[in-house]
């Protein structure tokens, strides 16, 4: 049953609705009164098993909300006096989200108590969701112990300073947090161990730091802070990795290996990405896939850190990089050299594509790019 924009008449209510439906299982109410006077609206509605309540404003009044089957909720721009008395009543809960975006800015999670928990819960969902401070968020995500699933979307003036995110049940983290200004010692902590696919783009934070993930597979990571030792070195086990960062001449610690990668993407527009790429070369001797291309707008203003010439040839490219492709190559020196050493060395290539904004442009340096590299007879140069 969906009920968008519903009104009602001469005493009657969505419980009055609801209480001739016993078996319903599916229910979506946006825009529409949800209680008449103090009554115990749904009840009734224990044969419930998803839920959606979109642009309401709810007054809980314990035993208002009793669904003992229900395992996806979703909280569309919903106003509460208290979210934490109501989401415990649904002890089988699985799936949650919880959107903000368009309701007014109050917090949503006050003080969590220290009997709140989502035993069940597997999916988590927190669009421009505002909490009371750092301490919200942290319990909020620690009493939640099978979680697997957690996205994060960010608003302006959250009240969260250091988002604690300790899950060791986690599998997929995603966080976005691109709206916004840049704010002194505000950023993430993550310590989820269990983790295999992480999704992660914040250009607003000047702190990050990942603990041990020895589980990703699969990881992008788009971030502001410059600070990559902190984090790059943790995620060793990915198999891809896309990254956009700030670099510094060791990006990650001595010693960091990344046996298992195959496919790689760097961001071309971030200070010291080609020192970033040679070291992630010499430390991944499978690697197979090479992309280069910009992922955002505008150049960093920090220091460049030149790709320095070499005649050290790392094993991935005389063993194993089949493919390479870069985008929006703008023909610079820089650019020209990180390519030039590429192909030169990378023995087992079998495709090489180069494409720019503007082919006329480019096309000359591009050309001379080619007669500068003796390139295997299967390696073909494509100018798009």
């Amino acid at each position: 049953m969906h009920l968008l924009s519903v009104g009602f008449t001469g005493g009657e209510s969505v419980a009055s609705l609801l209480r001739i439906c016993p078996v319903l299982e599916d229910l979506v109410v946006k825009q529409t009164q949800v209680t008449h006077s103090n009554e115990c609206t749904l009840s009734s509605c224990r044969t419930l098993k998803t839920l959606t309540l979109s642009e309401l404003s709810i007054k809980v009044a314990l035993p208002w909300f009793r669904l003992p089957l229900l395992k996806t909720l979703h909280l569309l721009s919903v106003k509460f006096e208290t979210i934490a008395s109501f989401l415990p009543i649904c002890p089988l809960l699985e799936y949650l989200v919880v959107d903000q975006s368009k309701e007014d800015g109050s917090v949503v999670f006050k003080e969590v108590p220290h009997w709140f928990r989502l035993p069940s819960l597997k999916s988590l969902h927190l669009l421009s969701v505002k909490f009371s401070g750092d301490d919200s968020v942290a319990k909020l995500i620690r009493n939640c112990p099978v979680l697997e699933d957690l996205v994060i979307n960010k608003t302006r003036d959250d009240n969260v300073m250091i988002f604690n995110i300790k899950a060791f049940s986690l599998r997929s983290l995603s966080i976005d947090n691109s709206i916004g200004n840049v704010k002194k010692n505000h950023g993430f902590v993550i310590n989820a161990p269990s983790l295999e696919k992480m999704d992660f783009k914040d250009t607003f934070s000047n702190f990050l730091v990942f603990e041990h993930m020895p589980e990703v597979t699969e990881a992008n990571v788009q971030v502001l802070c410059g600070h990559s030792n902190m984090f790059i070195g943790s995620l060793t086990s990915a198999r891809l990795l896309s990254l956009c960062c700030l670099s510094s001449e060791t990006p990650y610690p001595s010693g960091t290996t990344f046996p298992y990668l195959e496919h790689l993407e760097l961001c071309t527009r971030c200070a010291g990405w080609a020192n970033l790429l040679f070291c992630i070369l010499k430390d991944a001797p499978t690697l197979k896939y090479l992309k280069l291309k910009p992922q955002h707008g505008a150049h960093y203003n920090g220091p460049m850190i030149l790709w320095k010439k070499t005649t050290a040839v790392p094993e991935c490219l005389s063993t194993h990089l089949e493919i390479m492709e870069w985008r929006q190559y703008e023909g610079t020196k820089h650019e020209r050299n990180v390519a030039a050493y590429v192909l030169a060395n990378a023995t087992c290539l079998k495709r090489a594509t180069f494409s720019t904004r503007c082919r006329n442009k480019h096309h000359r340096r591009l050309r001379k790019l080619k007669k500068l590299n003796r390139v295997s007879e299967t390696c073909q140069l494509l100018f798009n």
